[in-house]
């Protein structure tokens, strides 16, 4: 349930604190007079509830509301807090071990003592094949337990040796790469006195040095080293085709040619 009012739109540690001295049985209007001197609460009161304080009424409202709520919640976590520090101490006093594991004998032991006391007292046959069967059935219970037991151990070792090898596989890496680290430096720097006096030394030399130095940090760790992204080559331009054919292409216009005067037609004058 969402409550709207105005002691719970207070903030967490305003309302935490004025759920405890309502606890402690403090006067209402004490109360009152506390929440509305807190700077906290005038603006909230300014900006959501045109500036009106916070009255006795509110106060009585969040009693039966809000407060009851946080009344369970106190005992909810004390009772976990109950069962917490019985449970450290059940641990304690059985130094770490499982209980049941150390219960299971004692109690096989008194199944078969009380298994031979009642056999031994059955005269009638009927009756010692029934007192028998109920024996054998406790007896498969216990042992059902012991495989579960047994079942659950060999677990914890596989998990115990799967997690031992992971954190032994983590360090020897962690060496390795520290180990790497430290002597990495000395290595670069006979590397590259080797490179540039097998090819005769100067600048030359320096710059094919240079560039294995490079290409060894590239396969060191690809990740810092990512080839950069080369754009498509422009693609031809292609012409237009209709859907009936190629487009049609006008003709140039013949240029006009001067008629010469002939002879039948004479020139005027």
């Amino acid at each position: 349930m969402t409550r709207t009012g105005k002691i719970a739109r207070l903030p967490r540690n305003i309302r935490d604190t004025l759920n405890t001295r309502l606890d402690n049985g403090e006067q209402a209007t004490d109360l009152v007079r506390w929440l509305n001197g807190l700077p906290e609460v005038q603006s909230l009161l300014a900006s959501d509830f045109q500036g009106r304080p916070i009255n006795t009424p509110n106060l009585s409202a969040w009693k039966a509301g809000g407060f009851l709520d946080w009344q369970r919640r106190q005992d909810s976590c004390g009772l976990i807090r109950d069962i917490v520090e019985t449970a450290d101490d059940f641990d304690d006093a059985a130094d770490h071990h499982q209980i049941p594991d150390r219960l299971a004998p004692i109690l096989a032991a008194e199944l078969a003592r009380a298994t031979r006391r009642l056999l031994d007292t059955a005269s009638d046959p009927e009756k010692h094949w029934r007192y028998l069967c109920q024996a054998l059935r406790q007896l498969n219970t216990l042992r059902q337990g012991d495989r579960f037991a047994a079942r659950a151990a060999l677990e914890r070792l596989h998990l115990q040796i799967e997690s031992d090898r992971c954190a032994e596989e983590q360090r020897i890496k962690e060496n390795q790469r520290l180990r790497e680290q430290a002597t990495r430096p000395i290595f670069d720097a006979l590397k590259r006195k080797t490179i540039i006096s097998a090819f005769g030394g100067g600048e030359t030399a320096e710059k094919v040095a240079d560039h294995f130095q490079h290409v060894d940090e590239i396969l060191r760790d690809p990740s810092d080293h990512l080839t950069p992204e080369i754009p498509d080559a422009p693609q031809p331009a292609r012409h237009r085709v209709h859907a009936e054919g190629p487009e049609p292409v006008e003709a140039e216009p013949a240029p006009e040619r001067e008629l010469e005067p002939s002879a039948a037609s004479p020139l005027p004058e």
